[in-house]
């Protein structure tokens, strides 16, 4: 490839990056402004962020999307991949007010990691999507498990459903995609504290704490989506036998 084409194909790249960021942070924006929030377990949030504690927030994947706008101006350092699509993950948190750190457990992993406890012993609080970025979907991976055990900062499991989405059922992770005038039911787990002391054995059993504590949160959010779908429902149908009656 010559000299001009390399050339043509950066900008083309460089171009790219800024406009897919740039056009998702604005849909994003007007879905939001058509939708409406109901948080629970909110209290778990409020005993470290408003007081300036650290804390490691852990998504599933399965999130990522509106992850970033539900979190916006929070200053989290984000663990995101090195890979050509983390370059438009990126663009996104920056664009809400977010900071990132770039690596995975599969490339650049070790110091990614370095890199995030260094943030979090600056009192910072960060984010990880445990089971990314290619899965198994709903498996926590040592990484963050790591990340709490060195920094002594609390793992806090966040999870969102909405009572009008899309789900990408061919997706490894199924992807939760929020349509417009819908309810964002937005869960938030108890703080977990990962002990600093841990032989193989222990480290496992802690892994899998956490994982059964995120899972559970994500089931409190489905179950919460799924009663207001449910009001919804009913009020739809006592107006139309309302109409019904009238007429």
């Amino acid at each position: 490839m010559s000299e001009k084409s390399d050339t043509r194909e950066s900008w083309k790249r460089r171009f790219l990056v800024w406009l897919v960021p740039t056009l998702v942070v604005f849909l994003q924006r007007i879905i939001g402004l058509t939708s409406r929030k109901v948080e629970l377990g909110k209290e778990h949030f409020n005993s470290l962020y408003p007081l300036k504690k650290p804390f490691i927030l852990s998504v599933w994947h399965t999130n990522v999307l509106y992850s970033p706008y539900l979190n916006k101006n929070r200053k989290l350092a984000v663990l995101i991949s090195e890979s050509k699509d983390g370059d438009f993950i990126t663009g996104v948190v920056h664009k809400f007010g977010n900071g990132s750190i770039r690596g995975s457990s599969s490339k650049g992993g070790s110091k990614a990691l370095k890199a995030m406890i260094v943030h979090l012993r600056k009192n910072l609080p960060a984010a990880f999507t445990p089971d990314g970025p290619r899965g198994p979907a709903w498996i926590v991976q040592p990484g963050v498990i790591a990340a709490a055990q060195v920094s002594q900062v609390p793992i806090l499991p966040f999870h969102y459903e909405c009572t009008k989405q899309w789900i990408a059922e061919k997706s490894w992770d199924k992807h939760r995609i929020p349509k417009p005038f819908t309810t964002f039911v937005i869960s938030y787990g108890e703080p977990i504290m990962i002990p600093r002391d841990l032989d193989e054995a222990g480290f496992e059993r802690e892994r899998l704490r956490v994982e059964k504590a995120m899972l559970e949160n994500k089931l409190r959010a489905e179950q919460k989506a799924e009663e207001l779908r449910g009001k919804t429902s009913l009020r739809s149908n006592l107006s139309e036998l309302d109409l019904e009656t009238r007429s």
